[in-house]
């Protein structure tokens, strides 16, 4: 699944993919021109892109299924940033809609969309299929995200109708995460299957779950799932999907002794895709909130070590069905573990592999929005091994290979940050937050707050909290976070207890 482990409390890569929704989805009116605002972008630069960003289109407007364009090695065409016109244009054809839930800072989405969607075997598909993709951060598709959460990034749905109840725009199927290409068709194939009424057996109750889960019905969700994989016959393919769900939804519950307890029994059920490391986040999410358990500690050890050998053996395997971006995840995850187990010289040099692992694959990356795919992990684990400062000469090449993008100034701000050099870490992320649009421009103010606090600039810091505050009270409904907002005023009132509210 994208951007998901937890080092001493902050979000990891991996953490931050299953845990995202967090971070949430404020949005400004337009997004700023030229920024990074269009579906397969990554892909598109390997010939000329072509934008279809809020503001860009220029089809006709009679036809809705117009508006769907192919991108560059992209082999699916894709209506960008605009739902109802995909639901109009699958109504036509009478297809369902294959919505893509993505975000611009989403290297897991971005890695989708080059490695995934570039694949010849989805041509057969574009004929069954009206596919939608919509950047979370844009209040334009605040209503979308609103009516289908992502539990993390990317979130795909297929919609469409539901032919029990006549819903035309009901959940079909979904997927949270990175996806092998097998998955991704199951998927598929699970979305046709329930638009014909054919879902039986697991995989009704997995479609049960799914619409549940959308409507933010954790407890029926839980029940769903369960019965799911009660009902599965041995080789179904979706077991790995459903069984990383349900671990989710018992940390989600904080069902934490329940959490473990289908750690132990369903670790090695997880196939080889991204999903194994993804059920091992949660799994390690939740034992993280037993481990001063006395009780509790021979099988919190006992789960870290049977975890740290099914990743060994997944990194090692050179035939998993694993993105470059899917094998990093795994390997951060494992290098996590290693360090809980005191096994810190093993943990470095898991280190150095996805170090090695991530420097080839930009050196290898044929685009500028390829090799940026890699910026945030590669960020990650130079900064865990200690040399965050070799990194900026290819941050700053990527700042200006993407001068309207803000991801590589933002990372720059981040490295300079911890490595304690704190004009330059200001000048990066103040460039980084005059491109920022949505819920991103959260992030880099808390960074840029941070800045100002280590150079004891209590006003700048104040001015800053005070700014995030401002914008996730402006989120339009469907996109807002109260436990954002809640957590940044929570945080504005311990810096200034006079001063809780935004002024």
């Amino acid at each position: 699944m994208a951007s998901h482990h937890t080092r001493s409390g902050v979000p990891s890569p991996a953490m931050k993919r299953l845990l995202a929704t967090a971070i949430a989805l404020a949005a400004c009116d337009k997004t700023p021109s030229g920024t990074a605002s269009d579906h397969g972008r990554v892909a598109a630069q390997t010939a000329e892109t072509t934008k279809h960003g809020a503001g860009e289109q220029t089809v006709a407007t009679g036809d809705p299924c117009a508006k769907a364009q192919t991108e560059g090695a992209m082999v699916m065409p894709w209506i960008a940033d605009d739902l109802p016109a995909a639901l109009a244009c699958a109504a036509r054809r009478d297809v369902p809609v294959v919505v893509d839930l993505w975000a611009p800072w989403c290297h897991t989405c971005l890695s989708m969309q080059s490695t995934v969607f570039t694949d010849p075997s989805f041509q057969a598909d574009a004929p069954r299929f009206v596919f939608a993709a919509l950047d979370t951060d844009k209040a334009v598709n605040a209503a979308a995200v609103g009516k289908y959460p992502p539990s993390a990034w990317p979130t795909f749905y297929v919609i469409g109708k539901d032919r029990s109840t006549g819903q035309t725009d009901a959940v079909l199927a979904r997927f949270v995460g990175a996806a092998s290409l097998a998955q991704f068709h199951a998927f598929l194939e699970a979305g046709v299957k329930a638009q014909q009424g054919g879902a039986a057996g697991a995989d009704a109750h997995l479609l049960g779950a799914e619409r549940a889960i959308a409507l933010k019905d954790l407890t029926v969700g839980e029940q769903e799932l369960t019965a799911a994989l009660a009902m599965a016959p041995a080789d179904w393919s979706r077991r790995p999907d459903a069984l990383t769900s349900l671990i989710g939804t018992k940390l989600k519950r904080k069902d934490f002794a329940g959490c473990l307890e289908l750690a132990e029994k369903s670790l090695d059920d997880t196939g080889k895709a991204a999903a194994a490391t993804d059920f091992i986040v949660s799994a390690t999410s939740c034992i993280e909130q037993l481990k001063g358990d006395a009780a509790m500690a021979d099988r919190v050890k006992r789960l870290r070590e049977r975890a740290v050998a099914r990743l060994a053996a997944l990194t090692a395997d050179a035939g998993a069905p694993l993105s470059v971006d899917d094998r990093s995840d795994a390997l951060a995850t494992l290098r996590e573990l290693l360090d809980e187990l005191d096994r810190h010289p093993d943990a470095v040099a898991t280190a150095q592999r996805q170090r090695a692992l991530l420097d080839d694959a930009a050196a290898k990356a044929t685009a500028p929005m390829a090799r940026m795919t890699y910026n945030w992990q590669r960020c990650d684990v130079y900064v865990y091994l200690g040399v965050p400062l070799e990194l900026v000469p290819a941050l700053e090449q990527s700042a200006k290979d993407l001068p309207t993008e803000y991801d590589p100034r933002a990372r720059l701000g981040w490295l300079y940050l911890k490595a304690d050099k704190l004009a330059e870490a200001a000048t990066w992320t103040d460039a980084a937050l005059a491109l920022v649009y949505g819920p991103r421009k959260a992030r880099l103010l808390s960074q840029r707050a941070e800045i100002a606090a280590k150079q004891h600039d209590k006003a700048g810091e104040k001015h800053y909290r005070q700014e995030v505050v401002k914008l996730w009270e402006s989120l339009p409904p469907g996109q807002a976070n109260p436990d954002a907002l809640t957590k940044a005023k929570q945080t504005l009132a311990a810096l200034d207890p006079t001063t809780a509210a935004t002024p």
